[in-house]
């Protein structure tokens, strides 16, 4: 099987000189690119967001609106939602809001 592989190699011949490097150059780029990416986090207006660390537990800070660091897997975020809605409130009485002194 080796020999096969081996014969498949020389038959597909030698690429350029500096192609392992820059394959390897590409692969570490690639992975600093992904690792940054899953490092930050955005908390959009009318949130808030606590981390919860592996290590730790719920951390104190209380994140505000913006770009935040974190540490990838030992950390993450929960962000909420802390802005209010109107609620309608009913009441059971018959006037609507007009008194009459009038007997």
């Amino acid at each position: 099987m080796s020999k096969r592989v081996g014969d498949f190699m020389g038959r597909m011949g030698k690429g350029p000189a500096g192609l392992g490097t820059g394959m390897k150059l590409l692969g570490v780029a690639g992975a600093l690119g992904y690792g940054i990416y899953n490092a930050m986090y955005t908390v959009e207006g009318g949130h808030r967001a606590i981390l919860f660390s592996r290590i730790g537990g719920l951390q104190k800070d209380i994140m505000a609106e913006g770009l935040h660091f974190r540490v990838p897997w030992f950390q993450y975020p929960i962000i909420y939602d802390i802005r209010s809605r109107p609620k309608k409130i009913t009441s059971p009485t018959g006037s609507k809001g007009k008194f009459s002194l009038d007997r």
